[in-house]
């Protein structure tokens, strides 16, 4: 194994001897010598090196292997956005490269599973267009089947698309059948059975032809059910769909397809008011499952159609309290209500719709405060421009109604422009900071480091300037035993140079010295970026109270807090301004320290202050030679090793010219290409702009559509609400009424026996005895009244005690021929 650090520079012990220059008096000159022509021979390897660079035989950076093998592992790792950027490079600039075939299938792969469809749907275009090609062959029929799968997405039925997909089928066609893989096959059944004028059995064909091993197979076997109930072949149906429910699921994806079945075999069941067998297949759905709250549900409304209410309460019972967040839950608890009313249990039935209206009734008035403004459009659209950088719909929609607005899709689709446009500005972002960082390194004195090559032939050119530094320092500690004590001016130059001595000696003279001073500038720059961070989550800290105090400004329930509101808003706005500037000045800082970290290397700052030593070690060193040549004391050998230094110098210094020239070429054309680039970005720039004043608009006006459809469906919540409330207090009244005529009914009842029972008593009594029974007292001038009225005369009826307010009297019961009391 190579020992890391003298690669090329010969003995670890002439390495120690230059790191230790302060035991030079142990070495003599010969020893110097030694080490100059070691150095000396290195000074010809750069040299080798620089013109290798100029006649272009260094490799530039890395690859196309190591492109692909970077951008393939982004892939495999489902970072689809940056797979295709390595991509897209791989394909623009290596396309006669082994890699341009499987490179342009993936890159429009990654570009589909990226939601970009049109991107996709070019680049795998492109890969038909070499269909004719061998090495194209493996990605034809992958090409086509994505193809078909992308016109299913999109969704268009029209000619041009019909077309263009008889095109694909027909391409196929001539690719032989034991060729075409499951997924491409899965995709042509998909489209056959979907489009607008389904082929039923070409689909069934499609699907039977999936083997049991792919991993589409449930999918396929789901489908085959599906064309059996568009048949309405309900039996063979439910045999397809539940042998796919009794499939091992390998991945969330065959589990979904398993619960569908199972969800399925109870939709049919429930058709062919099997309701026993339905509500079997629904409690197969597991409580993990996405379909849970569906399959609680429908399994209510099984036992309804079974007649079983109370079963039918437990599951709506546990759909409200094991997924609280289901956008079944206003429809469930109104069912829920309603069964409790039908069952006499008033008081929980009115306690249910309650819920219902006080949890449901607030969010209908939030949205009506946001659909009834004077200028709704203005509202949604300044709505979608102030979330634009990071798009949330729970900021200004409601946790309750976001369910139900996902369900519809439209929030899906508006929040995929929004996305689509973030990852937009996040590429021209990361682009504008590339060049800006690549500006910064093309332009600064240590730019060599660039490039690979000239960068490495730099640094050996900076070890071998240092160690020949050092070894013109021991010379000179040689020498310094010749000098005359008395010369003052000669003792002064040798004090200058010895305190330059320490930093000589920490100059880095191997890789080693030069990977930790470059690690100490980055430690430097990132305890820099930390100071950074921090103040940025102060910033991020302060916003956010900014952001609350706004919201809670706004909140409808503390619109009557006694608040100078004008004067807060104020505040709110100047505090806005400020926040804004703390972050363009976090932002710029950011960039400066992205910039000095592309700058470390020979020739920034710290290399500078190593040629500021080596001059002036240099100067020092002439003055002393100088001296003691003057006063005939320079040794013939320490004068004839300071000019082979001098001609070392000089040589490595031709050799780094040539390499800063070769760096100045390549620079011109990097510069050229990056200015280019920076122009497209530009223009990239200006078009994200018009994009995102065009989805101001657009997907303003769909989430304004798609408040005023929510409002609608909460009004309908309220609404059945409150009449389920309505229906609970009329219930209650009719049961209080029939109370009521019950009891007057058994008072009458009471009242009509005690009639009889007093007629029985009074029956046959003389009339002074009628009087004394009933408490009267007869008139002396009033004759008594014959016992049995006079022919033809009707005697009146016995007068019934006075009914209590709101009973029926009953009818009188008196007998005919029965004796009447006084006055009758």
């Amino acid at each position: 194994m190579k020992r890391r650090g003298l690669r090329g520079w010969g003995l670890s012990a002439v390495v120690a001897a230059l790191v230790a220059p302060s035991a030079v008096h142990a070495q003599d000159l010969g020893e110097v010598g030694s080490q100059l022509t070691v150095l000396e021979g290195q000074t010809a390897q750069i040299g080798q090196l620089a013109s290798s660079a100029a006649s272009g035989t260094a490799r530039q950076g890395p690859d196309y292997q190591e492109r692909f093998a970077d951008a393939e592992l982004l892939y495999r790792l489902r970072d689809y956005a940056r797979s295709a950027v390595l991509f897209t490079d791989i394909v623009e600039n290596f396309a006669n490269t082994p890699a341009f075939p499987q490179g342009l299938y993936l890159l429009g792969d990654a570009l589909f599973q990226a939601g970009d469809r049109y991107g996709a749907r070019t680049r795998f275009r492109q890969v038909l267009d070499h269909a004719g090609e061998p090495v194209f062959r493996p990605f034809v029929q992958r090409a086509l089947g994505r193809l078909i799968e992308i016109e299913i997405a999109l969704g268009a039925n029209d000619e041009e698309s019909s077309r263009r997909v008889e095109d694909y089928f027909r391409r196929l066609g001539q690719i032989p059948p034991s060729e075409i893989e499951a997924q491409t096959t899965y995709t042509r059944g998909k489209f056959l059975f979907l489009r607008g004028t389904p082929d039923l059995d070409g689909a069934r064909q499609a699907f039977e032809a999936i083997p049991a091993a792919a991993p589409l197979y449930p999918q396929a076997r789901y489908f085959l059910g599906a064309i059996l109930t568009v048949r309405q072949q309900y039996p063979e149906a439910i045999e397809a769909f539940q042998r796919v429910s009794q499939l091992e699921a390998d991945g969330p994806d065959q589990q979904r397809v398993i619960d569908l079945s199972i969800l399925a075999v109870g939709r049919l069941q429930v058709e062919r008011e099997s309701f026993d067998a339905a509500i079997e297949s629904y409690q197969r759905i597991g409580r993990n499952s996405a379909y849970f709250d569906r399959a609680l549900f429908e399994q209510a409304w099984a036992y309804i159609k079974l007649g079983d209410a109370i079963r039918a309460e437990r599951a709506l019972e546990i759909l409200a309290i094991s997924a609280p967040d289901s956008p079944l839950i206003p429809e469930g608890k109104l069912l829920w209500g309603n069964l409790l009313l039908r069952t006499g249990r008033f008081q929980r039935a009115q306690q249910v719709f309650q819920e219902v209206r006080d949890q449901f009734g607030p969010v209908y008035q939030q949205i009506t405060q946001a659909t009834d403004r004077a200028n709704p459009e203005i509202y949604f659209r300044e709505l979608i421009r102030s979330n634009l950088q990071v798009f949330d719909a729970s900021s200004f929609l409601p946790a309750q109604a976001l369910a139900w607005v996902r369900q519809e899709g439209g929030l899906d689709h508006s929040m995929r422009v929004i996305s689509d446009l973030n990852t937009c500005r996040t590429y021209v972002r990361e682009a504008t900071d590339l060049i800006d960082r690549l500006n910064a390194a093309l332009h600064a004195p240590s730019r060599s480091h660039v490039f690979q090559d000239l960068g490495r032939a730099r640094q050996r050119v900076w070890q071998v300037l240092n160690r020949s530094a050092q070894l013109r320092e021991s010379v000179a500690l040689a020498l310094d035993r010749n000098a005359d004590a008395g010369n003052v001016d000669l003792q002064g130059v040798i004090s200058q140079r010895r305190a330059l001595a320490a930093q000589i000696g920490r100059m880095p003279v191997d890789d080693d010295g030069l990977r930790r001073r470059d690690r100490q500038a980055d430690n430097e720059l990132q305890t820099l970026s930390q100071t950074l961070q921090r103040n940025q989550q102060r910033v991020d800290g302060l916003e956010a109270m900014v952001v609350a105090i706004e919201r809670y400004l706004a909140d409808p329930a503390h619109q009557s807090v006694q608040l100078d509101r004008a004067t807060l808003q104020a505040e709110l706005v100047q505090q806005r301004a400020s926040l804004q500037q703390y972050r363009d000045r976090v932002t710029n800082i950011r960039r400066m320290i992205s910039a000095a970290r592309s700058q470390i290397g020979p020739g920034d700052p710290r290399y500078a202050h190593d040629v500021e030593m080596r001059a002036q070690l240099r100067d020092l060193v002439g003055r002393e030679v100088a001296a003691l040549r003057a006063a005939g004391r320079l040794p013939a050998e320490a004068e004839g090793l300071l000019a082979r230094i001098d001609r070392l110098d000089q040589g490595i210094e031709e050799a780094d010219g040539r390499i800063n020239t070769l760096v100045d070429q390549r620079i011109v054309l990097i510069t050229n290409q990056v200015h280019e680039e920076e122009q497209r970005v530009a223009g990239y720039r200006d078009r994200l702009g018009a994009l995102e004043r065009e989805a101001e608009d657009v997907v303003g006006n769909l989430i304004q559509q798609q408040f005023r459809q929510v409002r609608l469906q909460f009004y309908q919540i309220v609404m059945r609400a409150d009449l389920g409330l309505v229906d609970v207090a009329w219930e209650e009244r009719e049961e209080h009424n029939n109370r009521a005529r019950l009891l007057a009914e058994e008072q009458n009842r009471e009242i009509t026996a005690l009639n009889d029972e007093f007629s029985e008593v009074v029956e046959g009594a003389s009339a002074t005895d009628a009087q004394q029974l009933t408490g009267q007292r007869p008139n002396a001038s009033e004759a008594a009244p014959a016992a049995t009225p006079a022919p033809g005369q009707t005697p009146a009826p016995t007068p019934d005690p006075a009914p209590a307010p709101g009973v029926t009297p009953p009818p009188p019961t008196a007998p005919q021929g029965a004796t009447q009391g006084p006055g009758q």
